[in-house]
């Protein structure tokens, strides 16, 4: 069991090793790196204890699953590590050693000894080993999503991929390129964390986001926690092996119009967060960079570009393939009983939509007392 940053740093030669052992592409978020750097930010105020559950046999490694233990309302959840910002809850596994079955019973044993009300585990991949380990525990009613994918394992070069496109879909790529192009010439790369400009262009990355936040009135949980670029600006990558964090980088001449940072593992990318200029928005500066970062993938032999969990239009535009999602929670408490049965299905929903609906309540409300106002302000 993992409770430090000092237990983690401990073991991560035996954590890397077994993180290019696991085939599963959709366990970035569990990676040494991710964790590591994630708990070096945000564990430092005691809000989220590490609680990283480990199986070995012998010497060896055979198993992490990144936990944490956070504390809310009087209630102590076991949660993902590197929740609200990890993307997808899974467990690295070595391979041919354990059957799931008895790996299971291991894992669960140190998952109970927490001590904890409740536990869950959000936005488990359908198929995953996870999803196996926890297939009797209870579904969190509603929590069914979908993460949102292009396969590009069909194309062989990034000509090929436009040559796929639809007559309308062509023209309309070609249009937006062509109008931002009368600002500069546009230029395209991706950087990697050794890259002189990377860490200023990420907090810039970071700050186009939460412009594009406050100006469409959503909130969220993730970039209001102080220190967030500098967790993201400290993300390792490396441009040879073509795995973890890297940059992609929009310019029209010298202005910097559009950025992506992602992440590469396996030959599967994540489309982790999209910035770009608000001021050129109707432009579209951010399709016309994820056109060419979907390009650049293809050439360099990546297989999936993941636009992540919660289905949206722009997202159904630019995919042709979805995994299935859902969350599970194991009340171990009468506390946690009421966190996983009323709290995730019913209250916490309820509050997201009324969050959704509040600028319509208030501009209706406006229209309605504002005669009143205007007479009383005459008064």
């Amino acid at each position: 069991m993992l409770r430090t940053l000092e237990d983690i740093d401990a073991i991560a030669c035996d954590w890397r090793a077994l993180e290019r052992l696991c085939a599963d592409p959709l366990v970035y978020f569990q990676s040494f790196d991710w964790c590591r750097n994630w708990v070096a930010e945000f564990g430092r105020s005691g809000k989220h204890r590490p609680y990283v559950v480990t199986l070995w046999d012998g010497d060896l490694l055979i198993a992490v699953w990144p936990r944490m233990i956070v504390d809310m309302a009087g209630i102590q959840r076991l949660e993902t590590l590197g929740a609200p910002h990890s993307q997808y809850c899974g467990v690295l596994v070595r391979p041919d050693v354990l059957p799931v079955s008895e790996m299971s019973r291991y894992l669960r044993d140190e998952i109970r000894a927490a001590g904890c009300d409740v536990t869950i585990s959000r936005a488990v991949p359908e198929g995953s080993v996870l999803a196996q380990i926890l297939a009797d525990k209870p579904e969190v009613e509603g929590s069914a999503n979908m993460a949102s994918m292009l396969d590009l394992s069909h194309f062989e070069s990034s000509e090929h991929y436009t040559s796929q496109l639809g007559k309308l879909q062509k023209r309309n790529r070609n249009r937006r390129r062509n109008h931002l192009a009368r600002l500069g010439e546009l230029h395209f790369e991706v950087l990697w964390p050794g890259d002189a400009q990377f860490r200023k262009l990420v907090r810039l990355c970071a700050e186009m986001k939460r412009r594009w936040i406050a100006e469409t009135g959503r909130v969220s949980v993730g970039f209001s926690m102080p220190g967030y670029e500098d967790f993201l600006a400290n993300l390792e990558g490396d441009r040879d092996s073509l795995s973890g964090a890297c940059l992609s980088v929009l310019r029209a001449g010298d202005r910097v119009v559009a950025l992506e940072l992602g992440m590469l593992r396996n030959g599967h990318y994540y489309a982790y967060i999209g910035g770009f200029d608000w001021a050129l928005r109707d432009l579209s500066p951010g399709k016309v960079q994820m056109d060419l970062t979907v390009g650049w993938l293809i050439d360099n032999g990546i297989k999936a570009y993941d636009l992540l969990i919660n289905p949206a239009d722009y997202k159904a535009s630019w995919t042709n393939t979805a995994i299935a999602v859902t969350a599970r929670a194991e009340a171990l408490s009468w506390k946690g009983r009421l966190y996983a049965c009323a709290w995730l299905p019913r209250l916490r929903p309820a509050l997201k939509r009324l969050h959704g609906q509040w600028p319509v309540m208030v501009e209706r409300a406006g229209h309605v007392l504002r005669p009143g106002v205007c007479l009383l302000l005459y008064v």
